[in-house]
């Protein structure tokens, strides 16, 4: 029932996908989704949350924590934008829909941009002058990412997002390394997307 809906709200939309639908596409009796969730919103948040935890998965198998906190962030860059490429239906779910189904949703919405903070956080010590940087940086900057992959699942045109790379770590890297440095990883990332 959690893919069928992540399906239906990625196609349709959560306040077009109703019960009978998911009910329907998942080929189970009404009473039967009835008996694992008494609404389609509390359906909903078990899809996202399941959504976001086979995500976390994919980075915690993915990354080397003992990378360089810079090849961390442009591997978890690239990781992210591979999973939205796979699994479009899963992140307009998380991305684009988790925006419009309610408070609830909402807020566990904000809570996936806060679980990146503390990674773009260990970038502080990069800084000497990271004192300077403002409180909601990192989750801004989370937001800022979230934001440029909400805008091409909209436009379902997210067959070429990995040519983002590149501009993502220039964004993401500057505020911690500066200009220059963001830019020799920005162009290693563009060398990567280009062969």
């Amino acid at each position: 029932m959690l893919l069928a809906t992540a399906e239906l709200v990625a196609e349709r939309g959560y306040q077009k996908t109703t019960i009978e639908l998911i009910a329907k596409t998942s080929r189970v009796a009404l009473v039967t989704f009835y008996e694992q969730f008494s609404s389609k919103e509390e359906c909903f948040l078990a899809a996202f949350d399941e959504s976001v935890a086979a995500a976390r998965e994919v980075f915690a198998e993915l990354l080397n924590p003992e990378d360089p906190w810079q090849e961390q962030i442009s591997a978890g860059l690239e990781i992210f934008l591979e999973m939205v490429v796979k699994e479009q239906a899963r992140a307009k779910l998380c991305i684009v829909e988790a925006q419009a189904a309610g408070t609830a949703s909402l807020a566990r919405y904000q809570a996936m941009l806060e679980s990146v903070a503390p990674k773009l956080r260990e970038g502080r010590e990069f800084n000497p002058r990271s004192s300077r940087l403002p409180d909601g940086l990192e989750v801004a900057i989370a937001g800022g990412i979230v934001w440029l992959v909400h805008q091409r699942l909209l436009a379902d045109e997210v067959d070429d997002l990995m040519k983002l790379l590149p501009e993502m770590l220039q964004v993401t890297l500057t505020p911690y390394v500066g200009e220059l440095e963001a830019g020799r990883a920005a162009d290693a990332a563009q060398a990567r997307v280009a062969a």
